[in-house]
C-alpha cells in the first residue's frame, strides 16, 4: 500500500461534545432577516446528517485495508467528529422544522442524490466524492473562521457558534478521506474527474434546495434581499468569489489538503472565539 503523503503537519483530530441551545432559533428567517440567506443556511444544515453518514461509510469501507497506525487513529477521530456533526445538525434541523421550515422535504432531496451515488459509484469513487466534499467544507471552514463578522451579527440562533465549532473540526480532519483514498485507491485521474463533478453540482443542489424552501413559503424575495444575498456569495469578500481559486488547487495533480496551511486558525480558535470554546462539555 502507498503511505499517505502529507506536506505539512496534520492537526490532532479530537471529537468534542458541544452544548448548543437550539431553542434560540425562534424566527424562520433568522439569518439577517433574509429569506435567501436563511434558506441557504437551512439547505447546508439539511445536507449534513445524511451527508456526514455518507462520508463515514465511504471511509469506513476501507478502514481494514489501512496498516498505518496514525491514519487508523485519524479515521477514528474523523468518524467521531462527523457523527457528532450529524447529531448536532439534526437537532438544529428539528428546531427549524418546528418553525415551519420544510426541512424534511429538502432532506429527501439530498437523500436521493446520496442514494444515487451509493448505487452508481464504486466504493473508490464514493471515497473520491467524500474527499472532494471535504475540500469544500474545509474551504468553507477557512472562510468562516477568517470572516466571523459575516455571521456574528446573528444573535437569533445558535448558528454562529455551530459554524465556528464545525469549521474548526472540518479543518482538523480535512485530509483523512484524502489520505485513505491515496492509500487504498490512488487514482489521480479519477480523483480530479470526480472533484470537477462535485464542485459543479454542489452549489446547484444547494440552489435547488433554496428554491424549494422559498417556494414552500410562497415567499418572493425583495430586491434588497437579493442584493444582500448576492454580495454575501459573490461580493468582494463573498464565499463563492473567494473560494474559486481554492477549488482549483484541488484539481492539480499531486495536491494534498495539507498544502494549504490552516494551522494558525486551529491554534487560535479558542482565544478568538471563547464563547464557542465555553460550550464544550467533553
Amino acid at each position: 500500500m502507498t503511505a499517505p503523503a502529507t506536506n505539512a503537519p496534520a492537526a490532532t483530530i479530537k471529537p468534542r461534545q458541544m452544548d448548543f441551545d437550539m431553542s434560540l432559533l425562534k424566527e424562520k428567517y433568522f439569518f439577517r432577516g433574509n429569506p435567501i440567506l436563511s434558506a441557504l443556511m437551512y439547505a447546508l444544515s439539511a445536507s449534513f446528517p445524511d451527508g456526514e453518514r455518507f462520508f463515514i461509510d465511504s471511509v469506513r469501507h476501507f478502514r481494514d485495508d489501512i496498516d498505518d497506525p496514525v491514519l487508523k487513529e485519524d479515521i477514528r477521530g474523523f468518524i467521531g467528529q462527523e457523527a457528532h456533526h450529524s447529531r448536532i445538525h439534526q437537532d438544529f434541523n428539528d428546531q427549524a422544522a418546528s418553525l415551519g421550515v420544510a426541512m424534511q422535504r429538502i432532506r429527501r432531496h439530498f437523500q436521493r442524490r446520496l442514494d444515487f451515488g451509493r448505487k452508481r459509484f464504486t466504493p473508490g469513487q464514493q471515497l473520491a466524492v467524500t474527499a472532494a466534499l471535504e475540500h469544500v467544507t474545509a474551504t468553507l471552514a477557512q472562510w468562516t473562521l477568517e470572516n466571523p463578522q459575516l455571521t456574528d451579527g446573528d444573535n437569533k440562533s445558535p448558528l454562529h457558534e455551530m459554524l465556528i465549532w464545525h469549521a474548526m473540526e472540518e479543518i482538523e480532519h480535512k485530509a483523512v478521506a484524502f489520505d485513505v483514498y491515496r492509500t487504498c485507491v490512488n487514482d489521480e485521474t479519477q480523483r480530479i474527474r470526480i472533484a470537477k463533478l462535485v464542485f459543479r453540482t454542489f452549489w446547484i443542489q444547494m440552489a435547488i434546495a433554496q428554491v424549494m424552501l422559498l417556494w414552500h413559503d410562497r415567499r418572493l424575495p425583495r430586491w434588497g434581499e437579493i442584493r444582500e444575498a448576492w454580495d454575501f456569495m459573490w461580493g468582494e469578500n463573498g464565499f463563492r468569489r473567494w473560494s474559486a481559486p481554492e477549488f482549483k488547487k484541488y484539481l492539480q495533480r499531486g495536491f494534498h489538503p495539507n498544502d494549504i496551511d490552516q494551522s494558525q486558525l486551529l491554534d487560535s480558535w479558542q482565544s478568538n472565539f471563547p464563547e464557542v470554546a465555553a460550550l464544550q462539555i467533553a
